[in-house]
């Protein structure tokens, strides 16, 4: 197998543009926020190989997981041969044990038998972000984003709206009662972000380790080579995880 060139290696072609580019970008936030790699791959066929043996190869040839801590997770999907695989690293062993990541193997299955690759590596990566999420204790947009598109079919109609006619002075008065808690509250803030000013006179200052002022190069570098792909970081599994077959 080549290096990989992003989070999201789909040799067999199966994913559509913008499935991948979705992963990739969930991918990338969970490394940032949580020091664990995820990686999904296809492949046309294991020529032979046992999705086991080729997925732990795999691991290893890529390094996946940085060194210090073997956070890093393959989800390997073999088209031809209808099999797919969870290797997991030793440092994510403990929340991404064998029988939870065969539980999310088999929730993709039926996807797959309907050569919906989209849906089932979305699903299959999904399951195991959130999970390393609620370990790190924090939140994605990248699942939160595709939670909130989503459409819950059973979900009941709104009540029809109530067409009795309301008086003037009634939605007057209803109204102003709404508005005052706005009103407070802009005052309030308005005067706290006065004292504010009026102790900083202007300089810049150091509040929670991030300053006000000052030089942001260091930060704007940082930002910038986050953006590239470095790929595997010396990872390591030692063949948890769980294999199935579509």
């Amino acid at each position: 197998m080549p290096a990989p060139t992003g989070y999201i290696d789909d040799y067999a072609g199966v994913f559509s543009d913008s499935s991948k580019s979705d992963m990739e970008s969930l991918c990338s936030e969970v490394h940032d926020k949580t020091r664990a790699q995820i990686f999904v791959v296809t492949v046309k066929s294991l020529d032979g190989a046992s999705v086991d043996q080729f997925a732990n190869d795999l691991f290893h040839h890529w390094k996946i997981g940085e060194k210090k801590t073997d956070r890093g997770v393959l989800l390997l999907f073999a088209i031809q041969d209808h099999k797919y695989r969870y290797e997991v690293g030793y440092g994510l062993e403990g929340i991404l044990n064998d029988a939870k990541v065969g539980d999310m193997g088999r929730a993709m299955v039926p996807d797959l038998r309907a050569g919906n690759y989209d849906a089932a590596a979305t699903l299959g990566l999904h399951s195991v972000a959130q999970v390393i999420a609620d370990d790190s204790k924090v939140e994605l947009t990248g699942l939160e984003a595709t939670d909130s598109s989503a459409v819950d079919e059973n979900q009941q109609a709104p009540p029809p709206a109530d067409d009795t006619p309301i008086s003037s002075e009634s939605s007057t008065g209803k109204l102003i009662l709404a508005l005052l808690p706005f009103g407070f509250g802009l005052a309030f803030f308005g005067f706290v972000a006065w004292v504010i000013i009026r102790s900083r006179h202007g300089t810049g200052t150091s509040v929670g380790g991030w300053s006000s002022g000052g030089d942001s190069s260091s930060s704007d570098s940082d930002s910038s080579s986050s953006d590239s792909f470095s790929g595997g970081d010396g990872g390591d599994s030692g063949g948890g995880g769980a294999s199935g077959s579509w």
